[in-house]
């Protein structure tokens, strides 16, 4: 995945509410991963504050993520996709493992999309034919550890997931820059990534990626994806434009929105959830 190119970050916003000269002066990818996050107070600032991000971005196509804390190493923001994590007690990284697992849980996926009676669901074509469909839905229903990375193109949603389960004081918003879609599944071989709209691609039947707008995405083509020594190119990190920390309190959201229950950002015991259970005992 390359990295984005110098642009107008929460930096320059920064800069530029602060009344500096050359606020408009383009920002490297590494200063704004090293740069501590804009603090917001309400979700009707943050609003207007990513509406100037995507103003001065007019050629990327903005989605965001949400999470409790900003996860660094050496120093900078980190956003690996779960496949490429270190966990506590693990003294290495044991990708082959880890890619062995995924590629057993794929087949096992399609095959029993496939052979589901009384008939098939639809859109099982596309899990079959397309390895990140497949991927998508481990990663929905937390079969297994991934290569992708989940997005969501709805500022709310990215919010919810900040606040959900979380125990903190402050949650993270990542503004992500990504070349604009034209396909369910957009491909970019220029900008090495794959950017994939579950709504589009999953089976309908699949409602938790429908509740989150969830969208995708991972480093492309998926060569050598399990060597350790290049997981630094899988860093998602390198398209962030924008980074924000919000407070976890009721009076962020003001009186008219509020956080999207757990409940329904994970909505469960849906046909495909099932699926994903049988998967998860074996």
């Amino acid at each position: 995945m390359k990295k984005i190119q110098p642009l107008f970050s929460h930096i320059n916003l920064r800069r530029k509410l602060a009344g500096e000269r050359g606020w408009d002066i383009p920002v490297k990818n590494d200063l704004i991963l090293q740069d501590p996050p804009i603090r917001v107070k309400s979700y009707d600032e943050l609003v207007c504050l990513v509406a100037q991000i995507q103003h001065y971005n007019r050629n990327l196509m903005l989605y965001y993520r949400g999470q409790a804390n900003d996860r660094q190493e050496g120093g900078k923001t980190q956003l690996l996709p779960s496949i490429f994590r270190k966990y506590p007690g693990e003294t290495r990284l044991l990708l082959k493992d880890r890619f062995i697992l995924l590629n057993e849980k794929a087949a096992a996926l399609q095959s029993a999309l496939v052979n589901r009676k009384p008939k098939k669901l639809s859109g099982t074509a596309l899990v079959v034919k397309y390895p990140e469909v497949s991927w998508a839905i481990l990663q929905h229903y937390q079969v297994c550890r991934t290569p992708l990375l989940d997005l969501t193109h709805s500022l709310h949603v990215a919010c919810s997931f900040a606040f959900d389960g979380n125990t903190g004081k402050t949650g993270m918003i990542y503004v992500m820059g990504m070349p604009w879609a034209n396909d369910a599944i957009g491909y970019n071989t220029f900008e090495e990534l794959v950017n994939v709209r579950l709504l589009s691609i999953c089976p309908p039947e699949a409602q938790r990626p429908f509740f989150q707008e969830g969208y995708l995405t991972c480093h492309f083509p998926t060569y050598k994806m399990d060597s350790p020594e290049r997981i630094d190119q899988f860093d998602v990190a390198r398209r962030v434009v924008a980074k924000f920390e919000i407070p976890i309190d009721k009076n962020f959201w003001g009186k008219e929105f509020m956080m999207i229950p757990h409940s329904k950002l994970y909505q469960g015991e849906d046909i495909v959830d099932k699926i994903c259970e049988d998967l998860r005992d074996k």
